[in-house]
């Protein structure tokens, strides 16, 4: 953009003649990137839930602490294991000339012995209750991060529709304003413009193509960061979404509000036990 703006200045500077060319052809267009493979999929907000559901790398880490929990359950409620012990003393291991029937029966001691723990005041129980506590606890942790992800999902879902829309608009103003860089070079050919305001009129498209690189850049960056949340493998590198930007008002009072938080926020749930 910086080399147009100077061969701009130059031209509005040095007269026709000195460059030796037409003046209609001072100013060329830069050259364009090789477009993008249109996408192959598009997903709408509803598949976007889904798969961020089913794929997200961090929620199925976690959803294994319920299963950690759920077998810290089974090892709170095991009950001790009997004891079996026993031992020898005063065998003639370093003398073995003494070991006979006589001094076995006489001089050496052998002990045998069995233990159980009995637990007693409801301890296992209450150790279970406390094991399944921790397990409800982390089972609200997991719904708590699917709420959050759905709403990151759905936040990152409307701002690539938004980037999507951006872009339509600053295409079709790029288009507009070339029919009017279209019409001031026919004006000039015809004699009805001068050769300084044609190249201000082409020098002004360059801030639409600026203003289109710039929400195409936007709008990957918006789909990059959805295929995160989603899972890279659940969609394809280039997928586009489809859906609506139309606003839905909510009709609810402040006590319908509070009492439908405490019946979807798991974090709230988990509190109150």
């Amino acid at each position: 953009m910086r080399k147009g703006m100077a061969w701009a200045t130059v031209l509005l500077i040095l007269p026709p003649w000195a460059m030796g060319q037409n003046p209609t052809q001072t100013l060329a267009a830069p050259p364009t990137r090789a477009a993008a493979p249109a996408p192959t999929e598009k997903i709408t907000l509803e598949d976007a839930i889904r798969l961020a559901l089913q794929h997200n790398h961090a929620l199925e880490a976690m959803r294994t602490t319920i299963l950690q929990s759920q077998a810290l359950e089974t090892t709170a409620n095991l009950r001790p294991n009997p004891v079996l012990s026993w031992d020898a003393q005063f065998l003639p291991i370093f003398e073995p000339s003494k070991f006979t029937s006589d001094y076995i029966d006489s001089t050496a001691q052998f002990d045998l012995g069995v233990g159980y723990t009995f637990e007693r005041g409801k301890k296992r129980q209450h150790r279970l209750q406390a094991a399944k506590d921790v397990t409800a606890q982390t089972r609200y942790q997991v719904n708590d991060s699917e709420r959050q992800l759905t709403f990151n999902v759905a936040q990152q879902f409307i701002g690539a529709l938004l980037a999507q829309s951006t872009l339509e608009f600053a295409e079709q103003d790029l288009q507009s304003f070339q029919n009017t860089v279209d019409i001031s070079e026919a004006r000039y050919k015809a004699g009805d413009m001068s050769e300084g305001d044609l190249l201000k009129i082409k020098l002004q498209l360059l801030q639409f193509q600026t203003d289109v690189s710039s929400a195409r850049l936007a709008k990957i960056q918006a789909i990059a960061a959805l295929r995160q949340l989603v899972g890279y493998e659940s969609v394809p590198e280039q997928f586009d979404v489809a859906g609506d930007l139309e606003y839905q008002p909510v009709h609810a009072g402040l006590d319908e509000l509070k009492a439908e938080a405490l019946r979807s926020r798991p974090d709230l749930q988990a509190a109150q036990r």
